[in-house]
């Protein structure tokens, strides 16, 4: 892997050298040395602020008041290259021993789970460049990377210590209504953080990072506004650790959402997705399977009100279920975060929610969403969750979430998530 990653910075040396002779559009006025670019940059700072309470059957409660604090800056453009560095820092106000960090705290040890783990390292360190001819965009260095809803590729945004990755990533401009995403990843940096999460990489579940020789592709199609199209591969290699290898997998899908607005303010959307996932080379040995992955949901809406159902499958077969390790695992499932892995006889999670916004924004957006668990095979029915959440905007800077989530579980024998979870956290979140 030694040379891979040679090769990955080697690589971004070449770009930003030649990105840097090249010439620049006309009209565009620019720094006109490198210390002007560094001197004309722009800072972000990123604070959050939030009290969670967990607790599960079988375990002590936890109590976690965090604070997350990011600081970031990035240059002015200089000859078409631009340099961003961010730092991230996650402390917890109350004691050690007040909340389980994912295993990673003793003190910590028979109390419910909430995974922010304390820490400091350097979140994000990139630079950008953008060929003045044809448009291409392409970063390279340590990076945060989404694509499409996050259901496969995300940053964990929920959790107080975010997910990045070492990358190298190109993106085509839009042409015809198409955009194509290119990432080739050699390291993810997962929320456990780089500091207190578990060595060595890919050997625990709560492992600091994953090696990784994976290649992510993702192509959007959006012929009008209503329309988009997205198909997307996957290609997922975290070895040699143990849980690494049990989460390398090839994916391939496609997703169609389709929204419009008509002119009696009624607003209709539909979201259809599938993907079918395999072992490869990467993974586990002995482990072989082919499981689907399917999502539909529906929803109308007037005014102050909308309503939705919806139906997400993540399959099973030999045994292997559906993997999503690189997830925004959090806006799926639950909100109380029990299937943030599916079971090993996979997931069937049929839904519905109501969204209730106050006119002019006076009081919170109000969401609430109920969940019913099955298996995918074997005919489980693993239980119930309700989640509430009310989010007040109060200005282009400050932000207000309050979030409950409670999973039910069934009393079944067979059942292998029979832990009632309970969660309820605020958080008070200031950027700018």
């Amino acid at each position: 892997m030694f040379g891979i990653k040679t090769i990955m910075w080697t690589g971004l040396l070449v770009l930003a050298t030649f990105m840097a002779d090249t010439v620049m559009g006309e009209g565009e006025a620019q720094p006109e040395s490198f210390l002007d670019a560094l001197a004309g940059g722009t800072v972000n700072v990123d604070v959050r602020l939030r009290q969670e309470h967990a607790e599960a059957t079988g375990q002590d409660e936890s109590d976690a008041l965090t604070l997350r604090t990011r600081l970031g800056y990035t240059t002015a453009p200089y000859r078409s290259v631009s340099a961003t560095i961010e730092f991230e820092d996650v402390s917890s106000l109350t004691g050690d021993d007040d909340y389980n960090q994912a295993g990673l705290n003793p003190e910590g040890a028979g109390r419910t789970v909430i995974a922010d783990v304390e820490g400091t390292e350097l979140n994000q360190a990139y630079l950008d460049a953008t060929c003045p001819i044809t448009g291409v965009k392409a970063r390279a260095g340590r990076q945060r990377i989404i694509l499409g809803n996050a259901r496969f590729i995300g940053n964990v945004g929920w959790r107080q210590n975010e997910q990045t990755y070492d990358a190298v990533r190109l993106d085509t401009p839009e042409l015809g209504g198409v955009k194509l995403t290119y990432a080739y990843v050699n390291s993810v940096r997962r929320i456990f953080g780089h500091d207190n999460g578990s060595e060595p990489e890919g050997a625990a579940a709560n492992a600091a990072t994953f090696d990784s020789d994976s290649h992510l592709v993702n192509v959007a199609f959006a012929p009008c506004d209503d329309l988009t199209a997205t198909a997307y591969g996957y290609l997922l290699d975290f070895g040699p650790g143990a849980v690494g290898r049990a989460n390398s997998s090839d994916t391939y899908g496609i997703n169609c959402t389709l929204r419009h607005s008509f002119e009696n303010g009624i607003k209709t959307g539909c979201s259809l997705e599938y993907a079918r996932q395999s072992d490869n080379d990467g993974t586990t040995v002995g482990v072989d399977y082919d499981a689907d992955y399917i999502m539909a949901d529906g929803s109308v809406g007037i005014k102050t009100i909308g309503v939705g159902v919806g139906y997400e499958q993540l399959g099973s077969d030999n045994g292997s279920q559906f993997r999503t390790p690189l997830a925004t695992g959090h806006k799926y499932n639950g909100w109380a975060d029990v299937f943030l892995t599916a079971p090993a006889d996979g997931l069937q999670d049929t839904y519905a929610y109501i969204n209730m916004k106050c006119p002019k924004d006076i009081m919170p957006t109000i969401t609430i969403v109920y969940h019913d668990f099955q298996s995918d095979e074997g005919n489980t029915s693993y239980g119930e969750e309700i989640d509430v959440v009310a989010t007040k905007k109060c200005s282009d800077h400050l932000t207000l979430i309050a979030k409950y989530a409670y999973y039910n579980a069934d009393d079944c024998a067979n059942n292998p998530v029979a832990t009632d979870v309970e969660r309820i956290s605020v958080q008070a979140g200031l950027t700018f």
